[in-house]
């Protein structure tokens, strides 16, 4: 409300005779300048509150269940070997009540796996986020929509998750995936992001080629991707063998380069983990002759540490199959019609193929039939589309097998995500054989035929992997696990067939029986640290202790609008100002000078103001 203008009024001059003034009426009490202001603020705290209410709030993240997609209270990392940047959860260093419990001291990479020590790094509040209210007072919450809601069991706490099970629906998870059945279906069916560019933002890091463990690598331990040619020696890893005359190696770029062949060279990845007393051996001894690839598992950097109030660092134990290969390919030259691309990426007993006519364009989906034993046999033909890629030029490219269906992106960027439109046909039904096999530990590759290329920015991903956890009745509030003997199974992953007996004799899958007209089942990108349906207690007695009600929902999360500043001077860490004080907290426990409540200066982390997807 702004202030009203001062009325103006009409004098006379002197020696004029008077005459008659019209006069505008005064209305209503005196000007009252302040009870205005007040009221101004007042209309501008209503307007506030109902924008808050009906529209768009902002939250604050507190922990890290919906990590990565948003981080909770953390710590960044740049790893002292291969230089990879990645967070670490720190939520677990305080108390229910904000009280410093102990402080996270080490964390291993996710890339190279090498151990930093991390208790002396700055810490940082989680990502504040903004909801919009206003989708919801209208129309009805999508599937994997970032959602806030009361949670269940103490309406005076907003919880933020994945909004995975709708209305009528029986959820089931089985070895990483979620399926959903409705009362008038027979079977369960996978449930897809329908938009695979959602499901792209979701990929988690296996290993990144361009930050490799240098000082480890100096010492002969072998590079992850490699050369190979496939043989029929039984002996050799699925028939894989070392390729040393084809691809070359350029370590300073991180490229692999090839002149024009009338063969097929590939390119294969091994999934080679060092081990605590790798890194710290001389060189001298056996220790890289001995690597020895294993299958990839759900190991999750944001969880990786020691210290707080719950260690992580060995809690990956579950095969993931489901995999995205990232590269950026350059053709300096074609020659002849015969060129083409090949993309594989192998889950059990499929091998999933995208061939592209580097001539036409032309992206061909292929898998191997399940009883094929023979490599060479023919692939199953499933979709066929046009690409950009016509003969020379420099090509980002990306071929995921996620949730049963393969995509494919070229060129992503800004304005285009660059998806290729293979339709239905690239969605499949999973084998009978579920087990993982030999070829699984050469998991993806790459191969060229009748051109020269160079490939680099090679980045392999993998899916969240959702563990089948839950509670087993309404008075016990503990919880129980997909795999109650996760350490013979993790020594296991150098032998799948080993690995898929394990497995198979002791894991389980759930099943979350079916949601009401108003109900919803919600899980956490971050999965092994999730208090998310699987896992609510029921002091409240709900006939489904995993749903959330309708009326619980507050709205969408759509926007990182401030996630933490970046410091810099004093060598990138800033100052540590408003530190916790050295006297004993209430509870009587000492808490540690040099633990900053803040630090400066910083700069805005700009990069990751963002959509939520």
């Amino acid at each position: 409300m702004s202030k009203s203008s001062p009325i103006a009024t009409a004098g006379s001059k002197p020696n004029e005779p008077a005459r008659a003034v019209s006069r505008t009426p005064h209305h209503g009490p005196p000007h009252d300048a302040s009870r205005e202001t007040l009221e101004s603020i007042a209309f501008a705290f209503v307007l506030a509150l109902l924008f808050r209410t009906f529209v768009a709030e902002a939250f604050v993240i507190p922990t890290g269940s919906m990590a990565p997609t948003l981080f909770g209270r953390n710590k960044d990392i740049v790893c002292t070997e291969c230089h990879y940047k990645y967070e670490v959860g720190a939520s677990d260093e305080l108390d229910d009540d904000g009280y410093l419990v102990r402080r996270v001291d080490d964390s291993v990479c996710p890339n190279c796996r090498h151990l930093n020590k991390i208790r002396d790094l700055p810490v940082f509040k989680g990502d504040r986020i903004l909801v919009n209210k206003f989708p919801y007072q209208i129309g009805s919450p999508e599937r994997w929509d970032v959602i806030v809601f009361r949670y269940p069991e103490d309406p005076q706490k907003n919880y933020i998750k994945r909004l995975v099970g709708l209305p009528g629906e029986s959820i089931r998870i089985s070895r990483g995936d979620v399926y959903a059945r409705q009362a008038e279906q027979s079977g369960f069916e996978i449930l897809r992001k329908q938009n695979p560019n959602k499901q792209k933002v979701l990929q988690q890091i296996v290993y990144d080629d361009r930050y490799p463990p240098v000082d480890l690598l100096a010492k002969g331990w072998p590079e992850r991707w490699t050369p190979m040619a496939q043989t029929a020696d039984e002996t050799t890893l699925d028939g894989w063998n070392k390729d040393d005359d084809s691809w070359r190696r350029d370590a300073a770029s991180r490229s692999l380069s090839i002149d024009s062949v009338e063969e097929t060279k590939w390119v294969r990845y091994q999934h080679l983990i060092p081990h605590r007393g790798d890194w710290s051996s001389s060189g001298d001894d056996d220790s890289a002759k001995e690597a020895r690839p294993e299958l990839i598992t759900d190991f999750c950097g944001y969880n990786s540490y020691t210290g707080g109030r719950g260690p992580n660092l060995d809690d990956d134990r579950f095969w993931v199959g489901d995999l995205t290969l990232n590269c950026t390919l350059e053709i300096t030259s074609v020659k002849g019609p015969q060129a083409e691309l090949l993309l594989e990426l192998v889950e059990g007993v499929r091998r999933y193929r995208c061939q592209i006519d580097v001539t036409s364009g032309t992206a061909t989906l292929l898998r191997n039939d399940d009883l094929a034993t023979d490599p060479t046999a023919m692939d199953v033909k499933m979709a066929s589309a046009a690409t950009p890629i016509h003969g020379p030029g420099k090509y980002n490219i990306t071929f995921a097998n996620v949730d049963d269906r393969l995509c494919l992106w070229v060129n992503g960027g800004w304005l285009n995500s660059g998806l290729v439109p293979f339709g239905s046909g690239a969605e499949f039904s999973a084998p009978a054989n579920r087990n993982p096999q030999q070829a699984d530990l050469v998991p993806a590759g790459f191969a060229v035929r009748g051109m020269a290329a160079r490939v680099s920015n090679l980045v392999l991903q993998r899916d969240i992997y959702y563990r089948a956890e839950s509670v087993p009745n309404n008075d016990y509030d503990g919880h129980e696990q997909e795999l109650a003997d996760s350490l013979r199974i993790r020594d296991s992953l150098s032998n799948p067939a080993e690995y898929g007996d394990l497995y198979a004799r002791n894991a389980r899958e759930v099943t979350f029986r079916g949601l009401g007209q108003d109900e919803f089942f919600v899980m956490g990108d971050n999965s092994p640290r999730s208090q998310d349906s699987r896992l609510w207690p029921n002091r409240r007695h709900a006939i489904n202790r995993h749903a959330v009600p309708r009326q619980a929902l507050l709205g969408k999360a759509f926007f990182i609008y401030w996630p933490h500043g970046v410091p810099f001077l004093n060598n990138g860490k800033g100052f540590n100002v408003l530190n916790h004080s050295t006297d004993r907290d209430p509870r009587g426990a000492p808490v540690v000078d040099t633990y900053p409540e803040y630090v400066i200066p910083f700069y805005p982390q700009w990069w990751r103001w963002k959509l939520i997807r």
